[in-house]
């Protein structure tokens, strides 16, 4: 009887032997094939752009060329030259690999046409370029980074419908730009989104005016530190607008818009925590700041 258990015994181990060496392999060669990416420190237009997609803000990475074919020398000279601020020279690279169908190129240069940067502002060579991207937007794409530069770029494309374009003919329609910002809100949890969403409903901007579904699509934006959404919940706390004002708030919001606004984009938010912080008491700026360590542990912002 000792004998079979302990047979017993020997092959159970052989099996569990087995299946560990088995697990192993699958694993070796799902780190075989699993994207590889080149190790960059996050830029600007990272920060800038990505931002308005996730919570953290994400580093951009190069792809191997086994994985993304058209990824080419181009492009990545490019980027550095982009994040070296020689505009002039990252225009003329990203052109060339916008020329080949790059969709990541095209990005860049939708942003360096909203921007002028290396070119002269345009926004309706901007829209030309964000809608490029979006016209070969796949919900199943499964480069993480290029389904960020696709969805990132509706979010430009909703703008300018919600605005209009003049000189490309294209007039402003909220209606349809909130419904683009709705998908995108939804499916997406894009921040940007929710924060349009948010503006549009306290106005009635293309929808019914809702303060109340305002508010909480600000929230849902100012949860993934959104600056912009904190620095308007800001000012209707300072003014009193759609909630009881109270001051102290306000400038809870605006310590927190501080911490994740990008100084060469939000110069107004930082300017507006400076006028905000210096109309209160010592001790009203310290229970704001309190307010916001709170909210801050609970909400952290993106790593830099």
């Amino acid at each position: 009887m000792i004998g079979l258990r302990a047979g017993a015994g020997l092959k159970a181990g052989r099996w569990v032997h087995l299946g560990t060496l088995l697990l192993l392999v699958w694993a070796a060669i799902a780190a075989l094939h699993a994207p590889a990416f080149a190790q960059e420190e996050p830029s600007e237009e990272d920060r800038s752009g990505f931002f308005r997609y996730l919570q953290a803000v994400p580093q951009v990475r190069l792809p191997k060329l086994d994985l993304v074919p058209f990824w080419t020398d181009d492009l990545k000279k490019g980027r550095k030259a982009y994040n070296k601020g020689d505009y002039s020279r990252a225009f003329k690279f990203f052109g060339r690999a916008s020329e080949d169908g790059n969709s990541v190129a095209d990005w860049y240069l939708g942003h360096m046409y909203r921007l002028g940067r290396g070119v002269s502002a345009s926004d309706a060579m901007a829209y030309s370029y964000y809608q490029r991207v979006a016209e070969n937007f796949d919900p199943d794409e499964p480069d993480h980074k290029r389904l960020q530069i696709m969805v990132d770029s509706q979010i430009w494309i909703a703008y300018y419908i919600r605005h209009g374009v003049p000189e490309a003919g294209i007039k402003a329609d909220p209606g349809r730009a909130a419904r683009v910002y709705l998908r995108l809100a939804s499916t997406y949890g894009h921040p940007e989104a929710s924060f349009a969403l948010g503006v549009m409903s306290l106005k009635g901007e293309g929808m019914k005016k809702n303060p109340q579904q305002g508010l909480k699509w600000l929230t849902a934006a100012a949860r993934k530190r959104h600056p912009g959404a904190q620095a308007y919940l800001g000012d209707l706390y300072w003014r009193g607008n759609a909630v009881k004002q109270d001051q102290v708030r306000a400038l809870m919001w605006y310590v927190l818009a501080s911490q994740t606004a990008n100084p060469s984009e939000d110069r107004k938010i930082i300017e507006r925590y400076n006028e905000l912080n210096s109309a209160l008491e010592e001790d009203e700026r310290l229970e704001a700041e309190a307010r916001a360590r709170v909210w801050a542990d609970q909400y952290p912002a993106p790593s830099q």
